[in-house]
């Protein structure tokens, strides 16, 4: 089975990849570990610049490189007998992730919930729900958040108890 890994440096896809480390895989799996270089929306104000060409986009492309080549290096650690591939590609995050499933022939494309924050979460829109609604094979988005076994202390939950009985005994 192929499998497309879609990070873009954020926290919660790496959790993404450490969530596809722990789980067990078959020899022959193939992973590929893809970041996205978008390009800058001239619209935004950045069009006007007088930045030599392709400086800015040469930057971008560096940095989704090592990303790429990181979470690629950290896969095979953890998964050394299957094939594990960096790749970065250049347009919008989820039509690119979607038609580089597609064109890879990816059974299954893993992202995290989310990534980018404040205003450019605003403009771009979520990421995974696209890739959701586009993909044409399975997706599987995986929180940043941890799950909390039912034998660990959660303190949100043991504070929301105390408030409670507070409430209670008022």
């Amino acid at each position: 089975m192929k499998i497309l890994v879609a990070i873009d440096g954020s926290d919660c896809s790496m959790k993404a990849l450490e969530f596809l480390s722990e789980r067990p895989w078959k020899q022959d799996d193939e992973f590929m570990v893809l970041t996205v270089v978008e390009p800058i929306p001239a619209e935004f104000g950045l069009g006007h610049l007088p930045a030599p060409t392709g400086q800015i986009e040469d930057k971008l492309y560096d940095e989704c490189a090592q990303i790429s080549g990181k979470g690629a290096a950290q896969l095979t650690n953890s998964l050394p007998n299957n094939k594990v591939e960096a790749k970065v590609s250049a347009g919008p995050v989820a039509d690119t992730i979607v038609q580089t499933a597609e064109s890879w022939g990816a059974a299954l494309i893993i992202c995290g919930s989310h990534g980018r924050k404040g205003f450019r979460h605003f403009i771009l829109g979520s990421v995974a729900e696209e890739i959701l609604k586009n993909a044409n094979c399975s997706v599987e988005v995986v929180k940043g958040k941890q799950a909390v076994k039912a034998d660990e202390p959660n303190e949100a939950a043991e504070e929301m108890t105390k408030k409670k009985e507070g409430f209670a005994s008022a």
